[in-house]
């Protein structure tokens, strides 16, 4: 699985590119600073802003 800049991925979907769990990935889409949105009863990300999300130098233990 490939990260595409024009679709939006599911915390399933996400931690099957990361390749880590289900419950690891809804952790990062809660993350203050993880540009998910809520769409209906999921959150999503559109691929583009998680990729630039990664740009991002954080510090340990930063949200």
């Amino acid at each position: 699985m490939e990260l595409n800049d024009n679709v939006f991925y599911t915390p399933s979907e996400f931690a099957k590119l990361r390749n880590c769990s289900v419950p690891t990935a809804l952790s990062i889409y809660n993350l203050k600073n993880f540009p998910s949105e809520n769409f209906g009863k999921e959150k999503v990300a559109l691929g583009s802003a998680i990729r630039e999300w990664y740009k991002i130098k954080r510090e340990r233990g930063e949200n």
